[in-house]
């Protein structure tokens, strides 16, 4: 035995001087370290023995490839086989360190560094050269940890320190308080991000095999089944419940988590949410759903997973639900029901609001639903989008009040993909809808148990200096979901002024930097821009559009960091035009003296954009005020994610939509309004003006 494992040193070592041989050592050693480190990140929650396993699957299913691709290298005289096996194995390894093979970049370096002993040390070419001979063990060694200093450096380095404008402790609200604006505006308003008046009880409930999505999911593996003792055609009902004390009926707020490690107890995650919610007076419950979950253990590596899983955390939801109807009746009022949803949990929630309303399911209507309930509320907390599109179209909701939150510093939803969601919910009947943007917030913080944005090393690749803390990330999430609710639940209609201007809630929210935009019922939608393609007209017929002196104007899809958002006005000019400006024409009897017109606005870029605002009446009396009286328009907010190397995958901001309030009665015109005139500031360079969703409130709508 002995002898044969001698021949087998002196087959893979042949040919190979000690400078050689040390290299590929330690190369191989540097990999299958973070390799090894990787896996154990991603498999702790299953325990010793799963990631064990998984080990030595990875470690021989590598040396399988890399072997393979050694023999085609060898095949044509190019390099070492030795060479080429140890190169691809630490490349194959590195990509479980850094979870996902999309970041291609520490790929690239990983096989630079590779490349690097192979040409040295490795072809016949230079293995001639004296400079090669002459080389000690001490200096490959020293070589071998330079190479891998550099390579930590170059992934890990977190880039130059923030300029002090950006940093989260001395940002300031994107859009100020507009001056002068009518005093009624500005009501004065208690922090709905403290705790409320309620004590309240916990309790969690655990009920196994009660839903049956047997013809709703696909894919669920073996080793799903034999690790958690039960397939898709018996999900259990778990929660953690807190409930406040009284004699009721409580509104009711369902909170569920997205995709994370099936082997961590995600729900966990909302306690600080269901506490603050309870004490408000609502009833709050955190569901289990990590059983839906993608996994490195019963995906088998990632390789399968299950399909249409988003509608199913949306049905399960429903069943949570129909468990309360069943038991809870009298302490539920069912005419105030919440759903608020994490990542693809908030893409979830959107969905069970959809089957909530139908009778059967749309992928089978073999599975009938007809629960006895609707809901009233849906929060999407950096929500996913068209996961699941039933039918293949868009899911739409109606009469939904619909608040999205999404943090600018996301590196796992990098887009605000709940601004697509948003454009598709129509208020009604006293509806309203939110959504807000905040820079220094990540994905991971709005949980406790995740905190990170992405599993093993790779969450070293992120800008961690310009996170906010969890506790002021969570305030915020307090705050914004603590004040929808008081508006749509309790009807304390003064709460959606937060929403109209953030100034209102300035001493209550971390210092960062806010965008944000609001629709309610009392808001005529005079066009959002998001059907036809007659430029000259609105979709509703209450609207003409002329332009004057523009380099271009057209409706377009807003581009956004990784996808692109709803369709908006885009306005264009430059050093080339004199007189640029843009007129809306409105119907007789659409806006009169005393109303609000709304828009929502934002750049392309940071270059500032300027224009006065002029209002002209059926008597042709007119006047205009720049638009900074109002609060200016904002420039997309810089959000460097990652460190330096993995932001040049990224782009480094998106437009995002900001709300804009124009009184009427600022101008001082009597009668009918005539038209609106965007009259732009000549440029020395291109610039672009993104508008949406215009709308038109009365005063005393618009105040409340």
């Amino acid at each position: 035995m002995k002898e044969k494992l001698v021949k087998f040193k002196d087959f893979l070592l042949r040919g190979l001087s000690p400078a050689m041989r040390w290299s590929l050592l330690v190369t191989f050693l540097v990999g299958l370290g973070f390799g090894v480190i990787g896996l154990w990140l991603n498999m702790r929650p299953y325990g010793f023995w799963s990631f064990f396993v998984f080990l030595v699957i990875f470690i021989a299913a590598g040396l399988v490839l890399s072997g393979l691709i050694a023999l085609m290298f060898t095949a044509v005289k190019k390099m070492r086989w030795q060479t080429v096996m140890v190169m691809t194995s630490v490349m194959l390894l590195s990509i479980n360190t850094l979870t996902l093979a999309m970041y291609l970049v520490p790929m690239l370096i990983l096989l630079a560094i590779a490349v690097y002993f192979a040409v040295m040390f490795a072809t016949k070419k230079y293995a001639t050269l004296a400079l090669y001979k002459k080389v000690s063990r001490g200096v490959m060694l020293g070589v071998s940890s330079l190479g891998v200093l550099v390579f930590a450096i170059i992934i890990f380095w977190p880039g130059p320190a923030l300029s002090p404008d950006l940093r989260p402790e001395t940002a300031r609200l994107a859009l100020p308080y507009p001056q002068n604006v009518h005093q009624l505006d500005f009501v004065p308003l208690k922090n709905p991000g403290l705790r409320g008046q309620y004590n309240f009880d916990t309790f969690s409930y655990a009920i196994p095999g009660v839903v049956d999505a047997t013809d709703m999911l696909a894919g669920w593996s073996g080793m799903r089944y034999s690790h958690l003792g039960f397939d898709y055609s018996a999900m259990p009902l778990n929660a953690q419940v807190w409930m406040p004390q009284g004699s009721g009926p409580f509104p009711i707020a369902l909170m569920v988590h997205g995709n994370h490690t099936a082997g961590v107890s995600s729900y966990h995650g909302y306690d600080y949410l269901g506490e603050h919610l309870a004490s408000r007076g609502i009833i709050a419950a955190s569901i289990d759903q990590t059983f839906l979950n993608g996994s490195m253990l019963y995906d088998i590596m990632f390789l399968f997973g299950l399909e249409t899983e988003n509608a199913v955390r949306g049905y399960v939801m429903l069943h949570h639900l129909q468990h309360w109807y069943d038991n809870y009746q009298d302490m539920v009022d069912w005419e105030r029901i919440v759903l608020i949803g994490h990542s693809r949990g908030g893409e979830a929630v959107a969905l069970a609001a959809m089957l909530a309303d139908l009778t059967h399911y749309p992928g089978n209507g073999m599975v009938e639903l007809n629960f006895p309930f609707s809901i009233n509320t849906v929060v999407a907390i950096a929500p996913t989008h068209r996961q699941y599109d039933p039918a293949g179209l868009e899911v739409y909701l109606t009469g939904i009040n619909y608040l999205a939150i999404h943090g600018g510093h996301d590196k796992d939803v990098s887009s605000f993909q709940g601004a697509d969601m948003y454009r598709r919910v129509c208020v009604a009947n006293g509806g309203m809808k939110a959504r807000v943007w905040l820079q220094h917030a990540n994905h991971g913080q709005f949980n406790s148990i995740w905190i990170n944005d992405s599993p093993g090393l790779m969450n070293l690749t992120g800008n961690r200096r310009m996170l906010m803390s969890i506790k002021e990330q969570q305030m915020a999430a307090k705050v914004l979901i603590g004040a929808f609710l008081e508006a749509t639940l309790f009807e304390r209609i003064e709460y959606t002024a937060l929403f109209r201007y953030f100034s209102h809630g300035e001493k209550w929210l971390p210092a960062t930097y806010y965008v944000m935009d609001f629709v309610d019922h009392t808001m005529i939608m005079l066009d959002d821009f998001d059907t036809g393609f007659n430029l000259a007209q609105s979709a509703s017929g209450l609207v003409t559009y002329r332009a004057y002196d523009l380099s271009g104007w057209t409706v377009m899809p807003m581009p956004a960091r990784f996808d692109e958002q709803n369709r908006v006005l885009q306005l264009q000019w430059g050093e080339d035009n004199r007189n640029p400006a843009f007129f809306m024409d409105f119907d007789e009897g659409v806006v009169t003296a005393g109303d609000v017109i709304y828009m929502s606005l934002t750049a392309d870029t940071h270059v500032d954009i300027g224009f006065y605002v002029r209002l002209t009446n059926t008597a042709g009396d007119f006047r205009q005020i720049h638009i900074n009286e109002f609060g200016g328009v904002p420039s997309p907010i810089t959000t460097p994610m990652f460190t330096p190397i993995f932001q040049s995958l990224v782009g480094n901001y998106e437009p995002v939509l900001q709300i804009l309030a124009i009184p009427t009665e600022r101008f001082g015109l009597t009668s009918e309004i005539a038209n609106l005139a965007l009259i732009m500031e000549t440029a020395d360079s291109t610039k672009t003006l993104f508008i949406d969703d215009l709308r038109v409130s009365s005063r005393e709508g618009a105040t409340r």
